[in-house]
């Protein structure tokens, strides 16, 4: 009966280990210490879906001249199905700009301590996707040494759909 209960608990350990194999971690890498980002929200609605992403300067002095780049220049994602999103498919905006643009977000202020929005729309994503397997967002900052050389790499944001 023990030899039964054991045999029984190891393939369930190994069960588990199994499920959490396959799903893989939100993993983000912004290349400099004092920049964090926070996902907000990844939602769909039809084929277009919005990544809100909260941008926080952690160091002691507030950053000037922050870009972030839409697809016409370099951002690009990947969905989890293998499809990738380049050239006019990818928008972006800051906070509560009015408009998303394929180009950039234009020039904003990173302050210490203040969250700052940005938000990414993804467009002809199909209603299959479950996941961003992996955005490459460039960040133009010459503070913190960003650029298109050392994009922010962020991995495995999960889909919300309704």
């Amino acid at each position: 009966m023990k030899k039964i209960l054991l045999i029984l608990l190891v393939f369930f350990a190994f069960g588990l280990q199994n499920a959490s194999a396959q799903d893989a971690p939100l993993k983000i890498v912004t290349n400099h210490p004092d920049f964090t980002i926070k996902i907000k929200r990844c939602a769909a609605s039809g084929k277009t879906v919005v990544l809100d992403l909260i941008f926080t300067n952690e160091g002691a002095n507030d950053i000037e001249n922050v870009l972030v780049m839409g697809s016409s220049l370099g951002t690009e994602a990947y969905d989890d199905e293998g499809n990738i999103y380049q050239e006019d498919k990818i928008k972006v905006k800051v906070a509560n700009r009015p408009e998303y643009d394929h180009g950039h977000t234009g020039y904003f202020n990173i302050p210490t301590g203040v969250p700052m929005k940005v938000s990414i729309c993804i467009e002809n994503v199909p209603q299959s996707a479950e996941s961003i397997a992996r955005l490459k967002l460039i960040v133009d900052c010459a503070t913190w040494g960003l650029n298109n050389e050392k994009p922010v790499r962020i991995s495995n944001i999960p889909i919300t759909r309704k």
